[in-house]
């Protein structure tokens, strides 16, 4: 949700009409709700791969009756949805990816042929669909993280009891997308270890579908960026750490393999990722972070030198649309008059 967010609000400030739809997700409709952003919730997640071809052929349905009732010209989000729209109604879709074709193979055999244009940043790895790419130099985090979009307010941690550098955060993701199958994260067992080594911290547990913890969502960033660290099998909140200048320990099948976060681990040393069957080390990596008093200001200085190098991707997207859809609006419209009418997809 926070990727599209400023784009969308930045549309609708300037008399473009959006229609955004929404799966019933963890905590992106009520973040919407909380930033006075109209939705319609159109599906929630299935548990099995029957229930997750129901779902998207529920989520065709509405978005095809919706496109009949407000005659989208632009559809832009992250789900196959909009580029079986393009498909079917020749609206031109632009798909934001940031995982690497061969992590998510069946997502782009599906989607990426019926996608005008895919918006990703220039380290992700295509093997094929190269003539589509529009390259960034950044990260999706950095749409809504980026320094001149967030700034942390450490009187937050008042809201919640919570001191600067003297809490962890532990999230666990549900693993339960179609891309997720036969993949493991952090079991129990390997979390009682980890719980272990936090004595004298206060853990804060967030996991995905679930209300795990008394932290609302719209103050979640906050809590991030003051936090001792990261402990996740999460892609997404791992990332969001790294760009905050955060330490983050990962641990998941996908460690290796995606390559924004392999740059965010290597080139830039903001995280760690650990697969499984590799506990002791990521144990041992978890226990010297803990233990070393200059972490902040190392963490914050190597934050320094990956933003010199990255653009601000909420000025860069906004730049881009306005650019490319608005100039390109007799291509777009039959009808065209003085706004566009945008569909933002979020999952």
């Amino acid at each position: 949700m926070h990727l599209l967010k400023n784009l969308i609000i930045h549309l609708i400030h300037n008399d473009h009409k959006i229609i955004v739809t929404t799966r019933n997700k963890d905590v992106t409709n009520k973040l919407l709700t909380h930033y006075g952003i109209e939705f319609n919730c159109i599906s929630k997640p299935k548990k099995n791969i029957v229930g997750m071809i129901f779902e998207l052929i529920q989520r065709d349905v509405c978005i095809f009756k919706l496109h009949r009732k407000h005659n989208f010209s632009v559809s832009i989000g992250s789900t196959m949805s909009i580029a079986h729209l393009s498909a079917l109604f020749n609206v031109p879709s632009y798909n934001l990816g940031e995982d690497d074709d061969d992590v998510v193979p069946l997502y782009t055999y599906i989607t990426f042929p019926f996608t005008k244009k895919i918006v990703s940043p220039e380290v992700v790895r295509y093997k094929k669909w190269r003539n589509k790419r529009v390259l960034y130099s950044s990260y999706q985090e950095l749409a809504y993280l980026h320094p001149n979009n967030f700034i942390p307010n450490e009187k937050i941690l008042n809201k919640y009891n919570l001191e600067k550098g003297r809490y962890v955060i532990a999230r666990f993701s549900a693993l339960k997308a179609y891309h997720d199958i036969g993949k493991k994260g952090i079991n129990d067992n390997l979390w009682k270890r980890i719980k272990s080594m936090c004595h004298g911290y206060k853990i804060i547990i967030t996991r995905e579908n679930e209300r795990s913890h008394h932290i609302d969502p719209w103050d979640m960033h906050d809590i991030i960026a003051f936090a001792k660290m990261i402990i996740s099998d999460s892609q997404t909140m791992t990332a969001e750490a790294a760009v905050l200048g955060v330490p983050s320990v990962r641990y998941n099948s996908f460690v290796g393999r995606i390559s924004y976060l392999e740059e965010l681990e290597h080139k830039y040393k903001l995280t760690y990722g650990f697969r499984p069957g590799q506990d002791d080390k990521m144990i041992d990596k978890i226990n010297k972070l803990l233990s070393k008093k200059t972490i902040y200001e190392e963490w914050q200085n190597r934050r320094k030198k990956m933003l010199s190098e990255k653009v601000d991707f909420n000025k860069w997207i906004i730049n881009y649309f306005e650019k490319h859809i608005s100039s390109s609006k007799n291509e777009l419209l039959n009808n065209y008059s003085s706004s566009t009418s945008y569909y933002a997809n979020i999952r």
